[in-house]
């Protein structure tokens, strides 16, 4: 089994830079193809990280404020505590099943004479 290396990764991006620095557009476009769903998704997985760690930010924000003084806002505190029990308690989302792609068979099987 050939192990990938980061090193050899690196190595074989730049040979591909090279070749491709002097191509048309066009044909430059048509190898970097390809690339663009790996893009689109890391992409996304970035905002989203982005988005809850955001949203963390806020949360821990409000819950400093109300715990300068706990009886002034003990509702805000208890709201802080409701939506944590009540994501604790649902279940995590199951992982999504990898696709599995069936293959139609080659030939149709023959019939029973």
């Amino acid at each position: 089994m050939n192990a990938s290396t980061l090193p050899s990764l690196f190595s074989g991006l730049a040979a591909a830079g090279s070749a491709l620095a002097d191509a048309p557009w066009w044909i430059a476009a048509a190898f970097l193809l390809p690339a663009f769903p790996a893009i689109t998704s890391g992409i996304g997985t970035l905002i989203t990280a982005c988005s809850d760690a955001r949203t963390r930010a806020i949360w821990d924000r409000h819950e400093d404020t109300y715990l300068t003084d706990p009886d002034r806002y003990r509702a805000g505190l208890d709201h802080i505590a409701r939506v944590r029990q009540t994501i604790a308690a649902q279940p995590p989302a199951p992982a999504p099943a990898p696709a599995t792609q069936s293959q139609p068979p080659a030939e149709p099987s023959p019939a029973p004479p």
